[in-house]
């Protein structure tokens, strides 16, 4: 149920955020309530209960985001009246995931061996933009047995810049 409910409120959403001119700042307010559902257990059983009312439910969202756009603070409404307040996290990633696609967005992993700077940001933002034709979202990743260089990891897709990866590609042509 919460699959294709989910999208269809994100589809419905995203619609009236880009009429609004509202769809970054709704990104933004739907990254914030899906990183507090998700990082927040008790908020996430409290959705899924069947024991708390509907209308309880809907003024404990409305208060935690008291600042969200008008349009969220309506799908939450929304949400409430249609008894379908639980899906109010997937409504959320699916927003994004939407908005992602629309604007080319992917997200990626990159692992160095030390916090990655603002140059090889850059070089790794090319190489994803070469690779796939878009802009990438990116985590970094500490792992300091790669010894320098980068890892990424973009989808199924694994580019191994790094120096293990280049002593591990050596020895074995030497196999």
């Amino acid at each position: 149920m919460g699959s294709k409910a989910g999208r269809r409120y994100a589809k419905a959403i995203i619609e009236l955020a880009q009429e609004n001119k509202l769809d970054e700042k709704v990104l933004d307010n739907f990254k914030s309530i899906h990183s507090t559902i998700s990082e927040n257990k008790e908020l996430k059983l409290m959705l899924s209960s069947p024991l708390i009312e509907v209308d309880k439910k809907q003024s404990v969202l409305l208060e935690i985001f008291e600042d969200a756009e008008s349009l969220v603070k309506q799908l939450i409404k929304t949400l409430a009246d249609n008894n379908r307040i639980e899906i109010l996290n997937h409504v959320a990633q699916e927003y994004i995931n939407l908005y992602n696609s629309i604007h080319h967005i992917q997200s990626a992993t990159v692992v160095t061996a030390v916090e990655m700077t603002k140059d090889l940001e850059e070089k790794v933002q090319e190489k994803i933009k070469e690779i796939t034709g878009y802009t990438a979202n990116l985590t970094n990743r500490v792992d300091e047995s790669i010894l320098g260089g980068f890892i990424l990891r973009l989808k199924d897709l694994q580019f191994d810049a790094s120096v293990s990866g280049g002593l591990k590609r050596f020895k074995r042509q030497l196999l």
